[in-house]
């Protein structure tokens, strides 16, 4: 499963986007969604052998420009720490 993933991400290197591996998925930000669909598919296809499974979930958000970092900083700035626990 990890050489896959790693494929996958390999994948996202050739196109001009920003990307983040985490514990569940990679969240892919663009300047528009035909990069962010263009860069999935490249993903998806790197995989070769077996199952591959690819999830899209868009959140476009037209005329505001905010990253993802943007929005974890703004829960951190709330919560007055960083959004987790080291329990």
């Amino acid at each position: 499963m990890t050489e896959r993933i790693a494929t996958a991400i390999e994948a996202l290197d050739d196109f001009d986007i920003q990307y983040e591996l985490t514990p569940t998925d990679t969240v892919i930000e663009a300047e528009s969604v035909h990069e962010v669909f263009e860069a999935a598919a490249a993903a998806h296809d790197a995989v070769t052998g077996g199952r591959v499974i690819t999830s899209i979930e868009v959140d476009d958000q037209g005329g505001r420009d905010q990253k993802a970092h943007d929005r974890v900083a703004a829960v951190e700035e709330q919560l007055g720490r960083p959004p987790r626990s080291d329990a």
